[in-house]
């Protein structure tokens, strides 16, 4: 063993690293702790990062404040271990809302309030900002739905449309008052259910379209559609004629096709929504628009026919009917919905088509076998349940 202590100071000298040895290692050392450093430092800045991310767009936001503040920001996955989106149309209803959050029955809120004027300007009516709280705290993409009508009350107007669609500043005003409303309320995006269009007005409808698209999209927003359903291209009636389905799929991100409206007060009783009809509306539309972006229509009504007059059978209220007046209810072969025929209160004769839970179970079963490829149903609409449609809902599309 070596005795450094006996050592010369020489020997020892020429034993020991010089000073300009050591300082190679020194430096190595020095590197070496700056290195781990910058590593160290660069993992922190990712995982704050992926917390700004997780606490604001992220599945963890739920805990900002509505309305005000910045939206989900991105379109959700279906809750309830559903394979496909349930998207429903709304008009107030919080008791509806709360069951259909509880069963984990529906992604998307589409709030049914905002009017479109003849100078372009969009209104508010019946607006509620506690549902949209109530419903951003279920974590769930909230929607304004804006139609061509100027009060809840009035009829789709194509005039007003028309008048619109031709004036740059009217369409420049329509855009900016659903940007500050999106802004306002904190919407994830908007929800354009503009019907009853002249066909001559198919063009300009579809610029206006992408117009909005485009202004949505630059803040992170979306933009989804509402559309009659037709099987072929340009449709055979007005109200089907004004919808480019081709430019309108390629702009918006959600594509609702209303796949109800079969029979109705115009015309003789009889079901909304035949399965093969529907079945119809969804390849063609299959063939025309990213099946991603595509929503099958579901309805929670039907109409009651009765002395040359037509009423809304919701759903909830066909059951109760059926139930008050012992009414047999039988099964429409080519819808799967119920059906009724009683004598009322009032001496007349009602013929009833409406959404039972076989009937909704039918649309959902075909849906699934047929187009599996599409995004999912779109419900008009909430508070005309009957008891157990959600959770059916949910069971269905998983």
């Amino acid at each position: 063993m070596t005795d450094f202590s006996s050592r010369t100071p020489e020997e020892t000298q020429e034993t020991r690293p010089s000073s300009a040895a050591r300082r190679p290692r020194a430096e190595r050392r020095a590197r070496l702790r700056r290195q781990r450093l910058l590593v160290l430092a660069a993992a922190g800045g990712v995982l704050i990062v992926v917390l700004i991310l997780l606490f604001t767009v992220g599945p963890l936001g739920s805990h900002l404040d509505r309305p005000g503040d910045p939206p989900l920001g991105y379109l959700r996955d279906p809750l309830g271990g559903r394979r496909y989106a349930v998207t429903a149309w709304t008009l107030g209803d919080a008791a509806s809302l709360e069951a259909a959050a509880a069963a984990g029955a529906v992604d998307q809120i589409d709030f049914d309030w905002y009017h479109t004027q003849p100078d372009g300007s969009v209104t508010a009516q019946h607006e509620d900002p506690g549902l949209v709280a109530a419903a951003r705290r279920h974590d769930l993409n909230l929607f304004a739905t804006v139609t061509n009508s100027t009060d809840s009350a009035s009829p789709f107007d194509r005039e007003l449309a028309a008048a619109v669609l031709a004036s740059p500043e009217r369409r420049r005003r329509f855009v900016d008052d659903l940007l500050t409303l999106v802004r306002d309320m904190g919407y994830d995006g908007v929800d354009l259910d503009w019907e009853e269009l002249r066909p001559a007005d198919r063009d300009a409808f579809s610029g206006l379209v992408e117009e909005l698209a485009d202004a949505l999209h630059a803040e992170g927003r979306f933009l989804s559609i509402a559309v009659m359903p037709k099987t072929s291209e340009p449709g055979e009636w007005d109200n089907q004629k004004y919808a480019d389905w081709s430019r309108l799929g390629e702009a918006v991100d959600q594509f609702k096709i209303m796949t109800y409206g079969y029979h109705g007060p115009w015309g003789a009783p009889g079901p909304q929504a035949p399965l093969e009809w529907t079945h119809r509306v969804l390849a063609h539309a299959e063939r025309t628009v990213e099946p991603a972006k595509v929503f099958m229509g579901l309805p929670f009504f039907g109409f009651d026919w009765h002395d040359g007059s037509v009423a809304t059978a919701s759903a909830h209220r066909a059951a109760a009917l059926a139930e008050r007046h012992g009414a047999r209810v039988d099964r429409d072969p080519g819808s799967q919905e119920a059906t009724m025929i009683f004598t009322g209160e009032d001496g007349e004769t009602h013929t009833v088509f409406f959404q039972d839970g076989d009937a909704v179970a039918a649309k959902l079963d075909a849906l699934r076998a047929e187009h599996p490829d599409i995004a999912g149903v779109s419900i008009w609409v909430m508070g005309q349940e009957a008891s157990g449609f959600w959770p059916l809902i949910t069971r269905k599309l998983r």
